[in-house]
């Protein structure tokens, strides 16, 4: 049957060039945008690293000081240190709360961070350096690379200094090692000499689901004592800790949060500090995402992505309509000759199947020379011959069912006719 379609074309190759022709540019462009579409698939589909589930932040905020019950306190007095840890204390004794973890500017789906560099031998690798108290790791479930768990890699924290010691993520030990088994080694810090040992690898985290470069982390032990000698006791400096924490399985609710101030509002004012507001993280994710400048730019291309689709459609469904109301006499004759309707449908849609298969060769060409010629993005995966067979396959799926749609109704319409109708045609 292939042999019989291919003379078919053959024999009307003049007017088959332009469907031709239509066929391979429309292949190249939505081969691009194919390549786009199942790339975003893939990033959004890698793991953040972060689980979310029945995870809350406290936002601390602090009493205006031209509020009448604003606490004074000597110049380097620690009761700002004290009511920040009383207020910490507080929210962990609550019946609910499993786990509460601090950390300073290192929260996921935020855009405010600390960067910095860590040196190998002689390669610079730029990194996220995240502070974070011990029982971080068990508030978002990070685990380790070899598959242990959050309360394992918690249990690194502690023991470590901040002059000698960090956790980096697989995404660091991958880059600069190429493996993950890597405790034990030195890194060098951007802007110090002495080097630092890794005391555990993280598995692969990274800030959201659209995030490429977040995905290198260190981190360090936050010690607010430590951070204070360094630092000053300035009440501002601590709204900055960020307060996040784990309640038990089955307590969470969509109205948790707000059920959770209340009942603590009185008991979170600690001296000039109080909780201003808690929120779900599954929320501040949801709010994050939908507010990013990736999700909009997704948002366009899929709406170009389907108005280009829409138009590739019409235009195959006009071309092969008329194709095939202009041969109604040839089909009429054929079912002359003993051809079967399905026969009839059969052959009409091979033959743009296999019309598409003759444009995608020469296609796959030209897409295979934008490759070389480094076009396309890598920074989510390399452009290998896994991912350009992937595409072309997807690419030509998504033709082949535009074009059984476009042929399949022209083509039974006409299957239906009476031969002796079908002549006249003719």
């Amino acid at each position: 049957m292939i042999r019989h379609i291919l003379k078919m074309i053959q024999s009307q190759f003049r007017s088959n060039t332009w469907v031709l022709a239509e066929l391979l540019v429309v292949f190249v462009i939505l081969w691009f945008m194919t390549d786009y579409f199942l790339m975003q698939g893939v990033l959004m589909n890698r793991p953040v690293g972060y689980k979310l589930d029945n995870v809350y932040q406290a936002v601390v905020s602090l009493r205006s000081s031209d509020n009448p019950s604003f606490v004074r306190y000597e110049e380097g007095s620690e009761e700002p240190l004290h009511n920040f840890e009383r207020l910490v204390e507080r929210i962990r004794q609550h019946p609910d709360v499993e786990v509460v973890g601090l950390s300073y500017f290192s929260l996921p789906y935020t855009r405010s961070n600390m960067t910095n560099g860590v040196w190998r031998d002689s390669v610079q690798l730029n990194i996220r350096s995240m502070l974070v108290s011990p029982d971080y790791m068990k508030v978002f479930g990070i685990g380790t690379a070899s598959g242990g768990s959050s309360e394992e890699l918690g249990a690194k924290l502690p023991a470590m200094t901040n002059q000698t010691d960090m956790v980096v993520s697989a995404g660091v030990a991958e880059t600069l090692f190429g493996r993950t088994d890597v405790v034990g080694s030195e890194l060098i810090p951007g802007g110090d000499s002495v080097p630092r040992h890794i005391v555990a690898v993280t598995e692969p985290v990274r800030n959201d689901e659209y995030s490429i470069g977040h995905r290198h982390v260190v981190f360090s032990l936050l010690d607010l004592p430590f951070m204070c000698s360094q630092w000053g006791m300035d009440e501002e400096r601590f709204t900055s800790v960020q307060v996040t924490f784990r309640v038990r399985p089955g307590v969470s609710s969509p109205d948790y949060a707000q059920k959770f101030l209340r009942e603590m509002k009185r008991q979170l004012m600690v001296g000039n500090f109080w909780v201003s507001d808690v929120e779900s993280y599954q929320k501040v994710r949801a709010d994050f995402l939908a507010n990013s400048l990736e999700t909009s730019s997704r948002k366009l291309f899929s709406a170009l992505g389907a108005f280009f689709l829409v138009n590739v459609f019409l235009a195959v469904i006009g071309t092969f309509w008329f194709r095939v109301n202009r041969r109604r006499g040839e089909l009429g004759l054929r079912m002359a000759v003993g051809s079967t309707r399905s026969g009839i449908q059969g052959l009409m849609i091979g033959e743009g199947l296999l019309l598409l298969t003759l444009a995608a060769l020469p296609a796959l060409l030209v897409c295979l020379n934008l490759v070389w010629m480094d076009l396309l993005s890598t920074s989510v995966m390399a452009a290998g011959a896994g991912r350009f067979l992937a595409v072309s396959l997807l690419t030509w799926v998504v033709l082949a069912f535009v074009i059984f749609l476009a042929t399949w109704y022209p083509s039974r319409k006409a299957s239906r006719l009476e031969p002796a109708e079908a002549l006249h045609y003719e």
